[in-house]
């Protein structure tokens, strides 16, 4: 049951009740922070089973993939494949999660010994998934079995079409089906309808490291390794990248992905390509996290693939030459700085746009478009136009009539079904819950406009125009301590799912007056006390609240506690969600 705690200019505040005889009897048994406890408790986290898998993530822990359907199917086809040298394509999507895809089970299968190749479309000039001139292509080579990965859910036409030509599809993907499926050899997806394989959040990676572990599996029942079986724990590096760069619930399998993953990721022996990406980006010797994979090493690959070509991508993570890796590597990062320019181009003036028309005040979904616009940046900035206003967004590149889009979903607002009711103006559609591609006429742009504010109206709670901010605990200043610091660090890696605990800390007085900094003047900075403890606090991006708490003295704060090193000093910073006056 919820407990609302008031509101800011920003949110409601709330806190789920809990049992507390279950919860302390859990606190008891591993002798928890009680904010650490109550915080995992609300996250299912319920037994001493479950916090063992949750802290140690054991590979053991994984699932066995031949739960999901068509597993069996799959990979005797490719054992048929690799007995017979028949020519195989990995046939991949542009972005990270397609490329980590791609690299992942090409690498196993030449590790096999496989007649395999990869092929991944040029988003400007073929577009997203399987294409007819791309499979006219692969059968002027031969190919006779193609594996897509991290797409091929909603390839119908395309498909029938390889059948005819003599290729057999294997589908391996994550995002959700339309009703009809493809007539494909086999489809490993645990988002089909008819699929009961346990957990649904897996990746395009997710499900390609599902798929080699059944390989392996399979190839070594039928005696197929002479020497030693593989360790796929090598490739977990990879499978990490994509899983964090997809935004996938950082929870059960792909916790454990991630967890061993940024371990590899962290080592100086990483493969090569990663770690010169890892040292044109100046992170050799850092503890990799899910921060610098998402916001450092995963952007580079994007932008290649946002540009154009993604095959760069593929390259830095399959080649054993060093001297193509650190060009790649340094390649990747021109690239990067190409696309961060125009992005903030793409991004001022869709802001400005916006502010001119009205266009958050007028509608529930803000769409945006323009012929200006490189159509691998619209992404990006429908996330954050999304994010600033607190609104599902389309932004949408123009070219010869036709407009490519992407959607970005806000918090527990399920795009792809808001959608898929107004399918019938799109040319191409697919996508999930928080992302959506669509393809229309330009013409359709101004009925889109229309409809998708109907629609999001009517999928939208009247206080989802006030988002709630959910709250795991509240705390007192004795709380906030190393130890603390110590069992947060251990909770990583944080993602959705599993997202950074918020912590509650009511009636803090200002220890002095509070500043704002940065360039122009957004953060607020400053320090709090309450029962004699003084902390410093920082709230980012809180620009709008600077007059809300000049003249006030007392505040609720939410907060995730974060350790501030200065000069080899230790001290705990208390990063702002939320303030509110009291």
């Amino acid at each position: 049951m919820k407990k609302y705690l008031g509101c800011s200019p920003k949110y409601n505040w709330f806190i789920e009740e809990v049992d507390i005889e279950k919860l302390f009897d859990l606190i008891d048994k591993w002798h928890l922070p009680i904010p650490i406890g109550m915080t995992l408790f609300k996250r299912g986290v319920l037994t001493s089973h479950d916090l063992n898998t949750f802290f140690n993530t054991p590979l053991q822990s994984l699932r066995n993939p031949f739960h999901m359907k068509d597993m069996e199917k799959a990979v005797r086809r490719v054992y048929e494949a690799i007995i017979a040298k028949e020519k195989i394509c990995i046939y991949g999507d542009y972005d990270v999660d397609g490329v980590t895809s791609t690299a992942l089970i090409y690498l196993f299968l030449k590790e096999l010994g496989a007649n395999v190749i990869y092929y991944i479309p040029n988003r400007l000039e073929e577009g997203y998934g399987l294409n007819i001139e791309a499979i006219d292509e692969l059968k002027i080579k031969n190919i006779s079995l193609l594996i897509t990965v991290d797409c091929g859910i909603t390839a119908i036409r395309e498909i029938e079409y390889a059948k005819t030509c003599g290729i057999d599809v294997i589908i391996t993907d994550h995002h959700k089906p339309l009703d009809e499926l493809p007539s494909a050899y086999s489809i490993l997806n645990p988002m089909r309808e008819d699929d009961e394989y346990e957990f649904k959040g897996l990746s395009g990676v997710g499900v390609a490291f599902k798929f080699i572990m059944a390989m392996r599996y399979f190839l070594s029942i039928n005696n197929f390794f002479k020497d030693k079986i593989p360790n796929l724990k090598k490739y977990l590096d990879i499978v990490a990248l994509g899983t964090i760069a997809d935004v996938v619930p950082m929870v059960d399998e792909n916790r454990i992905f991630v967890k061993h993953g940024l371990k590899i990721l962290s080592n100086r022996d990483v493969r090569i390509g990663l770690n010169e990406l890892k040292r044109v980006t100046g992170l050799l010797n850092t503890n990799i996290e899910v921060s610098h994979v998402g916001y450092v090493l995963a952007p580079r690959i994007n932008a290649v693939g946002r540009l154009g070509e993604s095959d760069r991508g593929v390259r830095l993570l399959i080649t054993k030459n060093k001297n193509e890796a650190r060009w790649l590597a340094e390649e990747l990062d021109i690239e990067n700085r190409y696309r961060q320019e125009m992005e903030r181009r793409i991004l001022s003036d869709s802001f400005n746009k916006i502010e001119r028309l009205g266009l958050a005040q007028r509608f529930s979904g803000i769409v945006l478009y323009s012929d200006r616009w490189h159509p691998g940046i619209i992404g990006i900035v429908a996330s954050r136009v999304a994010e600033k206003y607190n609104k599902p967004a389309i932004v949408i590149s123009l070219e010869e009539g036709i407009g490519k889009g992407s959607a970005r979903s806000i918090a527990d607002f399920h795009l792809y079904n808001c959608l898929k009711e107004i399918s019938d103006l799109f040319l191409k559609f697919g996508g999930h819950k928080y992302a959506v591609g669509i393809q229309l006429y330009e013409q359709n742009i101004k009925v889109l406009q229309r409809r998708f504010d109907e629609v999001v109206k009517k999928y939208r709670r009247a206080n989802d125009q006030h988002p709630e901010l959910m709250i795991d605990a509240i705390v007192n200043p004795k709380d906030i301590n190393m130890d603390l610091m110590n069992w947060l660090e251990r909770m990583k890696p944080f993602g959705q799912g599993n997202q950074e605990p918020l912590f509650c800390m009511r009636n803090v007085k200002k220890y002095q007056q509070f500043g704002f900094t940065g360039r122009d003047k957004s953060h607020l900075r400053g320090f709090i006390e309450k029962d004699r403890y003084v902390f410093e606090i920082v709230g980012y991006n809180m620009k709008e609240y600077q007059s809300y708490v000049k003249g006030y003295d007392t505040f609720d704060i939410v907060f995730t506690p974060e350790i501030n090193q200065w000069f080899g000093d230790r001290s705990i910073l208390l990063k702002l969600k939320d303030i509110k006056r009291v």
